[in-house]
Parts: structure tokens; sequence; C-alpha cells
């Protein structure tokens, strides 16, 4: 596993880097290994280097200085996992994770706090909070919510404040940006000493925006956990009218350090799940949230919640667009990357064709044109399908095509192509590889067949030879060894190569194509010329298919010899 840093920029965004090699340069310069985009960060300020022992961290000579762990380092200091590096106002975390400024503890609530459900809210036949922001005078009456000690009707600057809350969250802004304006409403509606936005990733409460006062900054934030599990898993509006009064709530850490005396969370409900969680809390000031201020939370909390959601959606849709348009430009250059046309072999037909059944695809084909009369034909499937394999096919056909150019034998060729791609194929990949050399001196096919599906060679008579692997597939072991074999082609032979995309084409009943299929096809089809024998099977598959989609790429390359 490769050593890794966890940046912290500036503005609070995380990004993981892995690191290797010898040593790695950071600082503003563009130059840099790793460019921190913080103008506290000198052009060349710390680097990097690997040793036997580890990585160490040095300081390129800056003015402001390289802190590990908060102390000014002079010298070369070998990095433990966890240990943090301070840049300018950038952290970085060597082989390790961000430490959350906010720590749940586990206490019980405590006193007679007061819980609003959000389900019981929204069977309530009239939104109460209509009557609110109408300014009818009085909080209407709602019968989960207990009213000993309302304070009445909602004031004229809250109900003008949900207002623009639901007026403001229409439009698009970027994502922290959204999130940012909902604490800035939730603080001029109720006010509060210390907020935090909660957003669930991965089962995990995860603290998107922290409001605290300048003074507690740099102090860590503990807040019950009873709370906010009340709030997230059973979907309720939480408030704690005296905090400090309560024996058993009065022994959390959180109070005591702080003193609070008023606690409100609140669940992030999009109509369909709880997402995050708002909570807020106020010092000193006994009953400083009431009933009215915990109903105006629930609201904001719930238009924020599918504004985020909403946001979100937005979001993916566009990196959804923007990755069709990558995708498509990346589908163009893959064909550009196979062969426009055949090559001109006197006395022969040959064709070719690749269909992904994504925007890109991990087969590949391509024909070459060799001195002393003789051409190659290649065929190649990598293990897996989509952008992933496309990018190592890529990588395949140009070291398959440098290699060609040496013009070894076709057994040489494969035994170095799989000796220099076995370092850069991932342990769960390879490439089945067909290559063969047709030399029209004597009509002899020279072959290598590295674990791909055997070609069928029909021969004029109607009798059909496979032509089998002679070793395993490209990438799959560091030394593998192959041997070529020869067959003969006569007037009127055609020899079919594919990919394994035809032969396991399914239908909706999970049915595959099958080589028996393929293989009756191809010889009723002899006559036809290689694009149409292809186009006749291409037309077979999507037949058998159904409308089922094309589950694997499909390749095939079709060479014959002219009759006499």
């Amino acid at each position: 596993m490769l050593d890794y840093l966890m940046i912290v920029s500036p503005d609070k965004e995380i990004f993981r880097r892995e690191i290797d090699g010898e040593s790695i340069r950071i600082g503003r310069a563009s130059e840099s290994d790793l460019v921190l985009d913080d103008p506290f960060v000198s052009r060349k300020h710390a680097i990097l280097e690997h040793g036997p022992d580890g990585w160490s961290l040095l300081d390129a000579g800056n003015k402001v200085g390289t802190f590990l762990n908060e102390k000014r380092i002079t010298e070369p200091t070998l990095l433990q996992a966890g240990d943090s590096i301070r840049l300018g106002k950038t952290c970085l975390i060597f082989n390790g994770s961000i430490p959350s400024p906010v720590e749940f503890v586990d206490r019980p609530l405590g006193g007679e706090p007061d819980f609003i459900s959000i389900d019981e809210i929204i069977s309530t036949p009239t939104n109460p909070l209509l009557g609110m922001v109408t300014g009818s005078g009085s909080l209407p009456s709602l019968s989960p919510f207990p009213t000993k000690g309302m304070h009445g009707a909602i004031s004229q600057k809250a109900a003008r404040i949900i207002y623009e809350a639901d007026k403001e969250l229409i439009f698009h802004r970027p994502f922290k940006e959204i999130l940012n304006k909902i604490m800035d409403f939730v603080h001029q509606a109720i006010g509060f000493d210390r907020g935090i936005l909660f957003l669930e990733k991965k089962g995990e409460l995860v603290p998107e925006v922290i409001r605290v006062p300048a003074g507690l900054s740099s102090q860590p934030i503990t807040i019950s956990r009873t709370v906010t599990e009340r709030a997230f898993r059973k979907r309720e509006s939480v408030r704690i009218s005296d905090a400090l009064i309560d024996e058993r709530l009065g022994q959390e850490i959180s109070v005591q350090d702080h003193h609070i005396r008023s606690v409100m969370c609140v669940p992030l409900w999009n109509h369909r799940k709880v997402i995050g969680l708002i909570y807020v809390d106020n010092q000193n000031i006994p009953n400083q949230f009431n009933q009215t201020d915990l109903l105006v939370l629930t609201h904001l909390a719930i238009v924020a919640a599918v504004k985020i959601e909403r946001q979100r959606l937005f979001d993916e849709t566009i990196s959804i667009r923007i990755l069709e348009k990558e995708l498509h430009k990346a589908a163009e250059i893959q064909q550009h990357l196979l062969p426009r046309k055949a090559p001109e072999i006197p006395g022969y037909l040959l064709h070719g064709t690749s269909l992904p059944c994504l925007a890109v695809g991990g087969d590949t084909f391509d024909f070459l044109s060799l001195p002393g009369g003789r051409f190659g034909i290649c065929l190649g499937d990598v293990a897996g399908k989509g952008l992933s394999a496309a990018m190592l096919m890529c990588t395949f056909q140009a070291s398959m095509r440098a290699l060609t150019h040496l013009d070894l034998p076709p057994e040489e060729t494969v035994i170095r192509l799989n000796r220099l791609l076995y370092p850069q194929i991932p342990a769960n990949r390879f490439v089945t590889f067909f290559l063969g050399i047709l030399d029209l001196a004597d009509h002899s096919l020279r072959y290598v067949n590295a674990g791909h599906d055997w070609p069928i060679l029909l021969r004029a008579g109607g009798k059909t030879d496979t032509l089998p692997a002679t070793g395993v597939p490209v990438g799959s072991f560091e030394n593998n060894r192959y041997e070529a074999r020869m067959v003969n082609f006569e007037p009127g032979d055609t020899l079919l190569c594919y990919s394994d995309g035809v032969t396991e084409a399914r239908n909706g009943k999970k049915d595959f194509f099958g080589l028996e299929r393929l293989s009756e096809l191809f010889r009723k089809n002899q006559g036809g010329s290689p694009s149409e024998i292809i186009q006749t099977i291409v037309a077979e598959i999507q037949q058998h298919q159904s409308g089922a989609p094309q589950s694997d790429d499909i390749t095939m390359v079709v060479l014959q010899r002219a009759s006499v």
C-alpha cells in the first residue's frame, strides 16, 4: 500500500494524495510535485525524501517555516503515521486521517426535554407554519407539541427569515456556500453561540459547517451522542431548555467546559430520509431556546434538507454530463486508434469491427503491413470493460505496435509484450491476444494465441479447424512463454477471429449466443465477403439479445482468401 498525505486546504477542502518515488517537492510553484494553492506557502517550501527508514520531512529554506506537529523543523525529520505537517495555512497529515473537530460523548439526556416527531408534523392536516408566516398573531396548536411554556406567535423577524430561506434556497450556488447560507438563516432566525451542520456520509455524521465564538475556535467541540442519535435515528427534533441545572446532563464535558444552558438538535429530513443534522446551543442564559424556536429550526432544517438533496442531484447531473462528454471524446479517440480500413492484400479480403458495450471498450484489433509481402492481424481483449479496460487496452495497443515494427517472430513479439506490460497490469487484469502473420510467399499463417478464444478456420470444402491457445493471457504471469504454430490458407478458406463478447452475448433469459450457433452461422455465410459475414453475425447477435443490453464488447476480424 502506498504512503499518502491527507491535505486540508485553507478553505477546509480535504484531498488525498498518494506519494511514492524518491522525493516530493512541495510548494506554490507550478513545477512542484505537490502544488499548494496557499498564498502563505513559499514557492519552494518543503521536501519529502524517501530513505531506508521511510519518509523524512525537510524544510526547503522558506522564510515562514515548516512545522511538524506544531514544532518548527530545522533538519530532516523522519515522519510517523498520523504526523501533522503545517505549511502556511495548509495542513498535511501523513498516513493518517483528519481529526474531527467534533467529539461525541455518551451521556444521558436528563431532565424533561421536548421532542417533535417529523412523522407527526407531516401528518398534521394544517401546516402550523402557515399561520406564523402570515402573521396571524398566535401559534396554531400542534397536538404532539406540548403547550406548556409556549411563547405564542413567532416573531415577524423569524417569519421573514423563514420566507427568505424558502426563497433564497431556490437559487443554485456552490454546495459549500449553500451549507453556510443555511447556517446564516438559522443564526438570524433563532441565534446561537455554537452551531454545527452535519451531513451523513457512509453511516457517519460529518461536520460540514461549524460556527463557534472566536475564543473557542481552537478548542474541541463535545456534544451529546444521545441527543444526536435521537434526532438522527428517530427523526425527532430535540430541545433541552436548561442543560446546566440537570445533574446528569451537567456532567457532560461540553456542558461543564462551555456552560451550555440550552440545546437544540433537529434532523435534516428531505421527505425520504435523514441526511444530516443541525445542532445549536447557547450559554449562560436559561431557557434561551423555547418550543417556538424548535419548530422554526425544524422547518428550516426540512427546507434545507430538500435544497441540499436537490443540489446534490444537480451537481451529480452536471458531473454525469461532463463525464459523458469526456467519454464521448474518449470513444472518438479509441475509434481513431482502430484501423480505418484494411490493407489491400493481393488475393485476400480482410475486414474488422469492434462494438463496445459501453462508451469505450477493452477490445481492440489491428492490421499490420510488414516487410517481405507479409501482413499481420491482431485481436485483443482486456479482462473487464469500460473506461479502465479501455485505458489498459490503449497502453497494450501502443506497446504492441512498437514491438511489431521490430519485425520479430510472433512468439518473440508476444514474449516481449508480456515482459513489458506485466509490471503495469493490475493483479486482477490480463489481456487475451491473438497475433497472426500471413506470408504471401507460401500462403501460411504463423500465429500465437495467448489465451484467446480459438479462431475458426473455415475451409473451402466446409470443414472447420480451430487455432487453439499456444500460451496463457498476456500479463497473467511475469515469465510467460509462447510458441507459434502454422496453418496454410487454401483458395476459398476464411478465418474468423472473435472476442468472447460474441459467444457470450445473452438474451433476457441469460441464454448465451454460443460457439455452436456462431460456427453454424459462419458456415452458412461462407460465400459472403468478410464485411458481409461480420454484418450478418452482428445482426444475429442483436436479434438474439432481443433488446437486452449488450453485456460485453463485440469484436471480430475476418480474413478470406479468394477462390481460384
